[in-house]
């Protein structure tokens, strides 16, 4: 595993951890701050829905980058694979040759 495939996975392991705190905490906020009328409902709601556009944005281009990244790996594998198919067939084909 490279660099760039580990933090990948440290990336994910992050955005699983964000989607799970992230959410909870912001309605345990919410709820207090609606509850003892420091804001109103609707102010607790569009700063949910800022908070929500930004992290899905984000979020998005991330998905994007990995995509890319994961389709690179992909073709190179694929590349190495039929390589070694070829050089397999060569050796299979010398070694029948030599036993003729």
């Amino acid at each position: 595993m490279n660099n760039k495939d580990f933090k990948i996975e440290q990336q994910v392991e992050r955005w699983d951890l964000f989607a799970r705190l992230v959410p909870t905490i912001f309605l345990l906020i919410a709820l207090v701050l609606v509850t003892t009328n420091i804001i109103d409902f609707e102010t607790a709601f569009w700063v949910g829905m800022g908070l929500f556009a930004c992290t899905a944005v984000t979020w998005w281009f991330w998905t994007i980058y990995t995509i890319r990244h994961l389709v690179k790996v992909l073709n190179r594998a694929s590349t190495n694979l039929l390589e070694v198919r070829e050089e397999f067939r060569f050796v299979s084909k010398e070694l029948k040759d030599l036993k003729k």
